[in-house]
């Protein structure tokens, strides 16, 4: 078996290769589960090359992605996997959308990479190995709370929660900069370890969204939680927040905890 901790050059190449089908665009888009969800042949085809060449790398480990969500608790190794995250700017053409792919091994975070080939940005990092960008190490910024910037979505796939959503925004953004939203979850927590932005919140998100993202906010020094959780779970959604430094993180989960003192809504996912 591969040396998990020499692995992560081998999921960035596999990732890479992946990311090519991303240059054309879609021939087929389904909408799944409500007008903001969708699939295309390209998510399927990315997903069906990593797990093809992840699943080769640690023989015996399972793939929990988003287009095939298959799980096996008696696997030790699951590739947590978004082969597009960002489907709904990748059919629009946005140039906005990436690859996630993050090794868990229980419930224990080893490997993470994200990809966006529109501006060939790799991140990745490994467990007590720092986090890096196209080979270049990094680090969440030291802004204040006054003048971060939060990431935040309004609970897309549900909007019985946006209310909620509403609420957190709309007393973090009167004490601090501004408020981005990149469409992609992936995407915005890699900015956040990148030190571009320092905020992050989203009510209901599943695993393949963050799993990735978590550790390299980890590894740039940043803090991050799945709200009410022990830790990262792989089969549940979960509300997640992440900040830059323990002084804004505590901030956020105090606004967040007092309009959201409970999960509202069942974790399990359907797999």
């Amino acid at each position: 078996m591969t040396n998990t901790m020499e692995i992560t050059p081998q999921v960035c190449e596999a990732v890479r290769r992946a990311a090519a089908i991303l240059e054309g665009r879609p021939e087929q888009v389904i909408q799944k589960g409500n007008n903001s969800n969708y699939v295309t042949d390209a998510d399927l085809r990315v997903q069906q090359s990593l797990e093809h060449d992840l699943t080769a790398l640690i023989p015996g480990s399972v793939v929990l992605g988003e287009e095939n969500k298959v799980w096996n608790h008696d696997s030790s190794y699951a590739w947590i996997v978004d082969p597009i995250d960002g489907t709904s700017n990748f059919i629009r053409d946005l140039g906005a959308s990436c690859i996630s792919v993050a090794l868990m091994k229980g419930e224990e975070l080893i490997s993470g990479v994200i990809y966006n080939p529109y501006r060939n940005e790799l991140f990745y990092g490994e467990t007590g190995c720092g986090a890096w960008l196209n080979g270049t190490r990094i680090h969440v910024s030291d802004r204040d709370y006054a003048h971060s910037h939060l990431c935040a979505a309004m609970s897309l796939y549900d909007k019985r929660f946006a209310p909620q959503c509403f609420r957190i925004i709309e007393r973090i953004y009167e004490h601090t900069d501004d408020l981005r939203r990149f469409g992609s979850a992936a995407m915005e927590v890699a900015q956040l370890a990148a030190g571009r932005v320092e905020l992050y919140f989203e009510i209901r998100i599943a695993p393949w969204d963050v799993a990735a993202g978590a550790l390299l906010i980890q590894e740039a020094g940043g803090v991050y939680e799945c709200l009410y959780d022990k830790g990262m779970q792989a089969d549940k959604m979960f509300p997640f927040i992440a900040a830059n430094s323990p002084e804004n993180f505590e901030q956020l989960r105090r606004i967040v905890t007092e309009e959201l003192p409970v999960i509202p809504y069942p974790q399990n996912l359907v797999l």
